[in-house]
């Protein structure tokens, strides 16, 4: 190419500073394409975290629950509240998992019971990461307060086996 961006006779149009490193014109031009695309094509809100919390949960290599059941909502007192709590049963060869919905402080609390009762090591998946607790030896376990959001749990025998994912569900 030439100065004026025609193409060169004598290179068969290839551009002589293909191996050359980028300099302050490359950059400048890179930056106004991207300045172009965020405006005709800009990222859907929330896309990046989607993805990466989608490829997170693909590369536990963990078998995924089935759905087994899963209750309507319904509110704890007659009178209008916030508080609904649903029950949601998961179930695969290893493990059962029923986990309880409600409100917590900021977000959402999940009560949770295994099957059979065992101690597990429990992780919820969101895409802004994750958070983990133990179940006890009745394979209880709670998360107090997770951010509402799609959701997966993860759950790994503490004493080790096959590691274990729910489907993702909304919080």
């Amino acid at each position: 190419m030439t100065d004026d961006g025609t193409a060169d006779a004598t290179t068969g149009g290839a551009d002589p500073r293909a191996d050359e490193p980028m300099d302050s014109a490359d950059v400048a031009l890179l930056d106004d394409l991207v300045r172009l695309l965020a405006a005709v094509d800009p990222v859907p809100d929330g896309l990046v975290e989607r993805s990466l919390f989608a490829l997170t949960l693909e590369g536990l290599n963990a078998e995924i629950m089935s759905l087994h059941r899963e209750e309507p909502a319904f509110a704890v007192r007659g009178e209008p509240t916030r508080v609904e709590v649903r029950t949601i049963t998961f179930s695969s060869d290893p493990v059962t998992v029923m986990v309880s919905l409600s409100e917590g402080p900021t977000g959402v609390r999940i009560d949770g019971w295994t099957a059979p009762a065992e101690r597990y090591v429990i992780q919820v998946y969101g895409p802004d990461g994750f958070t983990s607790t133990e179940s006890d030896d009745d394979g209880c376990f709670v998360f107090p307060d997770v951010q509402p959001g799609p959701a997966s749990l993860v759950l790994r025998r503490a004493a080790g086996g096959p590691v274990v994912s729910t489907p993702v569900i909304g919080l």
